[in-house]
């Protein structure tokens, strides 16, 4: 991305809010009370078209030039915080802030996010960041070419510095001694420093002295709280690394736990599948052998010992299970030819009964 100079940068942000989707006016198009802010300061600037529209083209989406907004100094940032907030809110000035769609408020806190600004501050510079934006966005200066000819003069003279910046970084340095921020003072004070050419093309001549000399007397305290907050953030890295060496402990001893409380689960598991598996086997083998005949012979009579049956059933399935115990007897006969005679059959010891009961249960 081709550099963009400050009053770009500050154009760009303001034209963007206006084209923010869902503004009050329209789903996608600003209105020219929107667009006359950006024109205004545009005037202000001495931008003319082509150097705007150069500028536009420069960017993918209309956040495009934010990045490059993150280097630039505080009164730029402000420019563009404010500028937005401007266009967001038209003449209310921030005294109706529902006037924002939520979607142009996310687009303002991009702004605010990057120029590293904390709501306390901004509260505190509200009153004379507006009168700032309200100098270079005055809506005057597109109808009225002597009063641009006489903001010349003015930026000549210093006037605008001392009518309006001045003014907003006193009162935004104060807020940051307020605050105890030493480290972001000192920050902005280099930033404008490294920015003034280019800024005093903008605004015209300002000296710093008082702020200068503000930072001779703050430099050793300055000094010293970076020395604290280097030491806090080094005791807070302390902290965290042993937080988190605990919680690795913690982690690693409740993984511990949970494996061995799985090996333990598993080792059940197997034991109780393995005792499963054993009665299930031992149940079929008994129900194989409960399906198996034993034979015995007796008196030339071949029997199965625990159904009577003799060989020529061995295709057929015992039943022993019903708790027979046979063995041959002499058993009393009575036949209507040949009247009482004996015999020897198989019977069963418990009950009594022949083969012919074994299907039954033993009683």
């Amino acid at each position: 991305m081709v550099n963009l100079k400050i009053d770009e940068l500050i154009c760009l942000t303001t034209w963007g809010l206006a084209f923010v989707e869902g503004n009050k006016d329209s789903e996608t198009n600003a209105t020219e009370k929107e667009k006359n802010i950006t024109r205004a300061m545009r005037a202000f600037f001495k931008m003319d078209v082509d150097r705007f529209n150069d500028a536009n083209s420069k960017n993918k989406s209309a956040r495009g030039h934010f990045e490059q907004l993150s280097d630039k100094d505080i009164i730029t940032k402000i420019a563009c915080i404010y500028g937005a907030l401007k266009v967001g809110w038209l003449e209310n000035e921030g005294l109706e802030s529902e006037n924002l769609s939520d979607k142009e408020w996310d687009y303002v806190k991009e702004v605010i996010s990057i120029s590293k600004l904390p709501d306390f501050i901004r509260k505190d510079i509200q009153k004379e960041a507006y009168a700032f934006i309200n100098e270079i966005a005055a809506p005057k200066y597109l109808k009225d070419a002597d009063l641009i000819n006489l903001i010349d003069f003015e930026k000549d003279d210093g006037v605008i510095y001392e009518r309006s910046i001045k003014p907003l970084l006193k009162v935004l340095f104060n807020s940051l001694e307020k605050n105890n921020l030493y480290d972001t003072w000192e920050d902005n004070y280099f930033g404008i420093l490294k920015h003034k050419t280019e800024l005093e093309e903008l605004y015209g001549f300002f000296q710093l002295k008082d702020f200068d000399d503000r930072y001779k007397e703050l430099k050793p305290l300055i000094s010293n709280y970076k020395k604290e907050k280097a030491q806090k953030e080094k005791q807070l890295a302390n902290e965290k690394e042993v937080k988190e060496k605990q919680l690795a402990k913690e982690i690693a001893q409740k993984e511990k736990q949970l494996a061995k409380e799985k090996e333990a689960r598993e080792k059940q598991l197997a034991k109780e599948k393995a005792e499963i598996e054993k009665q299930l086997a031992k149940e079929k083998a008994e129900e194989e052998k409960n399906k198996t005949h034993e034979f015995s012979v007796s008196n030339g009579i071949y029997y199965c010992r625990f159904c009577g049956y003799d060989k020529g059933f061995s295709s057929e399935n015992c039943c022993r299970e019903n708790g027979h115990k046979y063995s041959v007897k002499r058993v009393e006969k009575i036949s209507f030819y040949s009247g009482k005679h004996y015999e020897f059959e198989p019977v069963c010891t418990k009950c009594g009964y022949d083969k012919g009961y074994s299907k039954h249960k033993c009683s």
